[in-house]
């Protein structure tokens, strides 16, 4: 009896050993975003991330998140798209300023359709009782390289990058993205605890509404990079951020490799 149940059981694991890959694979191709050219590493990231769905695996790895951050970097080709993706992964020119720059609150700049949008959200927030301060929008490279190089100096260089990109990896280079605080005064950020505020709350049902995202939430660090920046929003266009909102998409890594990548999905 015990030699039928070893039988059994060897017979089951190598069954279960070769079939496996097989199914795994097969499985993996029936999404629409999967790309052949990328089978390898689906399976080497999979391997690493045994409890990732495939899907979400399969977006990450298109987006590159299997390099490691700033390995085998990227210069965006469209870094006008309001969707761009931006990473430590995928970069800016060292040239590149938009052209269309416009104030707003006070002496800070967003392009122009990111500041319309941000604009008609501020006011409607303010006329529910809600207020929020800008903190910082616009930048350009050579202010980000002075940012990070100063932090190098002050933190060394691992803390440093999990608290500011690189130059040419910022987001407020795209003037896409903005901080924002539900107080001014603040000395650094984290202090100020915003996602513990109404506004925060609002931000998180409605801001997609206007075309933002939370760009570096919480329990994501592995996929972005940084710390948790509950202040830091990113404008992506009102039909990407929705589409996100509604299909429970957190990172734009996710959305770039699921819609950008394959081509699903005009870049916006």
């Amino acid at each position: 009896m015990r030699r039928k149940i070893a039988v059994l059981l060897a017979v089951y694991i190598i069954i279960s050993v070769f079939s496996f890959p097989v199914n795994a694979a097969a499985a993996a191709e029936d999404h629409p975003h999967y790309l052949e050219e990328n089978a390898s590493r689906y399976e080497a990231y999979r391997a690493k991330n045994p409890g990732l769905p495939a899907d979400i695996a399969i977006a990450y790895v298109n987006a590159n998140v299997d390099k490691g951050f700033y390995n085998e970097i990227v210069t965006v080709a469209d870094p006008k798209s309001v969707s761009v993706l931006v990473s430590k992964n995928f970069a800016l020119p060292a040239d590149y300023v938009p052209q269309d720059l416009v104030t707003v609150s006070g002496n800070y700049r967003l392009r122009a359709a990111a500041a319309e949008q941000f604009t008609a959200m501020k006011k409607d927030m303010n006329s529910k009782g809600y207020k929020i301060y800008v903190m910082s929008a616009y930048r350009t490279y050579q202010t980000q390289a002075t940012k990070h190089n100063t932090a190098v100096k002050r933190y060394g260089l691992a803390s440093a990058d999990s608290q500011y990109a690189r130059a040419g990896h910022s987001e407020h280079q795209t003037g896409l993205a903005v901080d924002i605080l539900q107080k001014t005064g603040v000395r650094y950020m984290t202090q100020a605890k915003f996602q513990n505020s109404k506004e925060y709350a609002w931000l998180t049902e409605n801001a997609h509404k206007y075309g933002f995202i939370l760009r570096y939430p919480k329990d994501y660090t592995d996929i972005h990079g940084f710390i948790y920046e509950p202040w830091h929003w990113r404008f992506v266009g009102v039909d990407v951020a929705t589409t996100m909102y509604n299909d429970g998409i957190v990172m734009l890594e996710e959305y770039y490799g699921r819609y950008l990548v394959p081509g699903d999905l005009p870049a916006a």
